[in-house]
């Protein structure tokens, strides 16, 4: 939903950015409206985010433009699927269903957030930024694209526009910061908290376990033992056995159920009998317990947050988080907006029996307005 707005490459005059369109515009946006009648008692918005309204009037013209567009229609109801297993098409002629209002209140949603936060930055879109995003409009609908008013094809460049302007902005300073860091380390204070540093020899019997054991206990040297007998060597560091048996300090939960509760019943510097897990017989020792400061998990807090950036555009996690913080309100016609995963926005139910179709489309969706 909201935190893919941005997942694919899209060119800007200054090199390329993850684009919005591929999943979002003729995917995640073919999702389709089955029509409500009008309701007197509803006030005249689709959404509100942050006090700015996505009208009626706006999400209507949106839909009247892509079901006047049959070679879309035809392309979307090939490849959309909603979260229930909805189609495109709706239960009558010339209907569509309610998944496609969910999914094109999102996308509505994610641009407004964009929209805001250029306007909030006081960042200028370019005649250069227009004509890279309608080169990017063009390639990303090809053919279909003809189908659609003008309008409504200047609005998709305008916000594609948008988009880039603000990737820009964001990727200048996308490095992991201190604050960052901080942060990080005060909202998952638990994994910091109570670490137990541990190793342990893993074999394949309990017999080998107990002698493992008896030989530790005799006095002989743990991680000496770990590397000539543990069979945990496997990954690209050779696993803990080329470590010693070591497993370096970790949050409470960390292990499968076994080992974990043998490892919370140690004190520091004992030994336990052997654990069996899936994997095998265990050996664990206990080394430490300790809480571990910001300084000592600044490099892996860092490290998790750049390897996190890496897989996501900086439109897209600002969206991500922005969602997060924004005050979202949907018009109960079209459904309702939760912070759930992903986040976004809920289709009405479907009504128990279908809806009959109107003979045309300007009687199912009000035609999109002349201008912009």
């Amino acid at each position: 939903m909201l935190g893919r707005l941005i997942d694919r490459p899209v060119r800007t005059p200054g090199g390329t950015i993850p684009g919005t369109v591929r999943r979002l515009l003729p995917l995640a946006a073919v999702a389709a409206l089955l029509v409500l009648p009008a309701c007197s008692s509803v006030r005249p918005y689709a959404a509100t985010v942050n006090g700015s309204r996505i009208s009626q009037d706006e999400l209507q013209s949106e839909l009247a433009a892509i079901v006047g567009n049959e070679a879309y229609l035809a392309q979307v109801q090939d490849n959309f699927q909603g979260a229930a297993g909805e189609r495109a098409a709706g239960v009558g002629q010339r209907t569509l269903s309610t998944a496609f209002v969910a999914a094109l209140l999102d996308r509505r949603i994610g641009f407004e957030i964009i929209e805001q936060e250029v306007r909030r930055r006081g960042l200028t879109v370019s005649a250069a930024d227009r004509t890279t995003a309608r080169e990017n409009v063009d390639e990303q609908f090809g053919a279909v694209l003809k189908g659609f008013p003008a309008s409504y094809t200047r609005w998709l460049v305008e916000s594609f526009a948008r988009i880039a302007v603000l990737e820009r902005a964001l990727s200048a300073s996308s490095a992991v910061t201190d604050q960052q860091v901080a942060a990080f380390y005060e909202e998952n204070a638990a994994l910091f908290r109570d670490q137990a540093c541990s190793r342990h020899i893993l074999v394949a019997t309990v017999e080998a376990a107990t002698a493992v054991r008896a030989r530790i206990e005799a006095g002989g040297d743990f991680a000496a033992i770990a590397r000539a007998e543990s069979s945990d060597n496997a990954g690209p560091d050779g696993g803990s056995a080329a470590k010693g048996g070591d497993l370096g300090c970790v949050a409470r939960g960390t292990f499968v159920d076994e080992f974990q509760a043998a490892l919370d019943s140690l004190t520091a510097g004992q030994v336990s009998a052997p654990v069996q897990t899936q994997f095998g017989f265990h050996v664990i020792q206990l080394v430490e317990r300790k809480d571990v400061p910001l300084a000592e998990a600044t490099p892996q807090i860092r490290q998790l947050l750049e390897q996190r950036a890496a897989g996501q555009s900086p439109v897209g996690r600002f969206v991500s988080d922005a969602v997060s913080r924004a005050d979202i309100a949907v018009n109960p016609r079209y459904g309702r907006f939760e912070l759930g995963d992903p986040p976004g926005v809920r289709p009405p139910p479907a009504p128990a029996g279908p809806v009959s179709p109107p003979s045309t489309a300007p009687q199912l969706l009000p035609q999109p307005s002349p201008t912009p």
